[in-house]
Parts: structure tokens; C-alpha cells; sequence
């Protein structure tokens, strides 16, 4: 079962500029091991993406979530869960979804 993520966990970015990022969580009432819970369209805090020569400022979401844990009816982000065009990487160490 994966582990659960949470405010400030890493995903891969899937970009060589800035491969890895946190995740800011929205949601202000679920948390595990004292964090809040990301859930799926929490934002990637701002990063960098090549364009051409250039590393430019990108903007991303939480796009992958659990199918039957929810925070406030959205499926909470877990480890492995799509972030970007990479995934998340960071997660608690003992909370897990299904």
C-alpha cells in the first residue's frame, strides 16, 4: 500500500532544470504525522523547465490520487502518485492509502 505524502514532501519533476519540487497542501483538516495531507490538484511549488537553452519558471499540480481515500471528497497524493511530468517521491514513513 502506498505511503501517504504530505505539505512539503518531493516529487520528480520529470524536467532538468529543477528535478525535484514540494508539494504545497491545500487542505487545512487531515494530517498525518503532524502535516497536512496532499490531496490531487494541490499545487507543485514553482519550478524550472528547459525551453530551448533557457530554464524558465513552470507551475504544476498533483494530478494522481488514491481511488478510495478520500480528504473532503479528493483522493489523497501518495507516494508514486503523478506530480508534473514525474511523480511524488516524499511520503510519510508509517501512513499508507490504499
Amino acid at each position: 500500500m502506498p505511503r501517504i505524502s504530505r505539505h512539503g514532501d518531493r516529487c520528480k519533476t520529470g524536467h532538468l532544470c529543477s528535478r525535484t519540487a514540494p508539494v504545497l497542501a491545500s487542505q487545512r483538516s487531515v494530517f498525518a504525522n503532524g502535516r497536512r495531507i496532499l490531496v490531487r490538484g494541490n499545487r507543485v511549488k514553482p519550478h524550472k523547465i528547459r525551453r530551448g537553452i533557457r530554464c524558465i519558471p513552470h507551475k504544476a499540480k498533483l494530478s494522481g490520487s488514491s481511488r478510495s481515500v478520500f480528504v473532503q471528497g479528493i483522493g489523497v497524493g501518495r507516494k508514486g502518485d503523478r506530480a508534473d511530468f514525474g511523480a511524488m517521491i516524499g511520503a510519510s514513513l508509517n501512513v499508507s492509502a490504499g
